[in-house]
């Protein structure tokens, strides 16, 4: 095997090394905060589904979707320049920009975005949660509704982060796992209830 033949293999051993690497970083990470806030709410962290501590918000007025387009029923997200998946949701008819998250377990709501929707005045940060930034404490809480377009799921189980510790909120599966069907094609996601 010539000089150049055994550089040629030993570049291409090290980009697929780095490929497999990268590829398994990505879906770990993904997959860690929804593992980790299942895995906490089935030891004992109790969500309150009582009427009375639940948050109820005013209205807002809705503006329009942007980069989505909705069909009754179903919405076709498309992703970003980033590759993600970004919508802008209404969280107890309150506008919230989230990132769809299929890996995530439940959806999670930045602290900012929670005191956005008036959700932090009685949070408990009872569960555990390993992200990127580390371990952080999160607080289970019943969103009243969540709508996407023109599917809307109530009674939504989600958490709310520390101050600082999650950068963008989730839209996980506890959402969209509510659905008939998502499926993605190409770069686009497709959500239908």
């Amino acid at each position: 095997m010539t000089s150049a033949v055994r550089t040629l293999l030993s570049e291409a051993l090290l980009w697929l090394s780095v490929f497999i690497i990268a590829l398994t970083a990505f879906f770990f990470l993904d997959d860690r905060i929804g593992s980790f806030m299942d895995k906490n709410s089935q030891n004992g962290s109790q969500v309150s589904q009582q009427e009375g501590e639940r948050s109820f918000l005013s209205n807002t007025q809705k503006t329009s979707l942007q980069e989505e387009e909705a069909v009754e029923g179903r919405v076709t997200l498309q992703a970003g320049r980033s590759g993600h998946f970004e919508v802008k949701a209404f969280i107890n008819e309150n506008s919230v920009n989230l990132l769809t998250d299929t890996g995530a377990t439940y959806v999670v709501l930045t602290w900012e975005d929670a005191e956005n929707l008036d959700l932090t005045d009685q949070l408990k940060f009872t569960a555990e949660a390993r992200t990127a930034n580390g371990v952080s404490r999160v607080a289970p809480i019943i969103l009243d509704s969540i709508e996407v377009g023109d599917i809307i799921v109530h009674n939504v189980k989600a958490f709310v982060a520390q101050e600082g510790k999650l950068s963008s909120s989730l839209l996980g599966m506890s959402f969209i796992g509510r659905l008939s069907s998502f499926k993605m094609s190409g770069r686009e996601l497709i959500l239908e209830q």
